[in-house]
């Protein structure tokens, strides 16, 4: 079967990234668009340290989950490096792990 595939990308943030990622987050979410609506960026969102226990509560972000498709792993890392978040130096690109993946069930927000 020819590409685009599933692809998992888990995305550490560095250590005290939390204010950089909130003053860039705009810039990510445009960025996100394009790819959203090629269809390209499947799913996404932060991972956190642990649920906040009420809705006052500012949870703590650890980085980062992505549901693309691409034809290629380098591809990935390729929309990964472009990434507003890479750029200013929130994610931790030594660190990122990209995993193929098969997504079985697909639903819309």
């Amino acid at each position: 079967m020819a590409g685009p595939y599933d692809w998992l990308v888990q995305i550490p943030d560095h250590p005290n990234a939390q204010q950089s990622r909130m003053s860039n987050l705009p810039d990510h979410l445009n960025y996100n668009k394009p790819q959203i609506q090629a269809g390209q960026l499947v799913m996404s969102g932060p991972t956190l340290a642990a649920h906040s226990k009420s809705s006052d509560e500012m949870p703590t972000i650890t980085g980062s989950m992505l549901l693309l498709r691409a034809d290629s792993e380098e591809d990935v890392m390729q929309m990964v490096r472009e990434n507003p978040y890479s750029k200013v130096g929130v994610w931790d690109l030594d660190k990122v792990v990209v995993t193929p993946f098969k997504c079985a069930v697909r639903t819309a927000l």
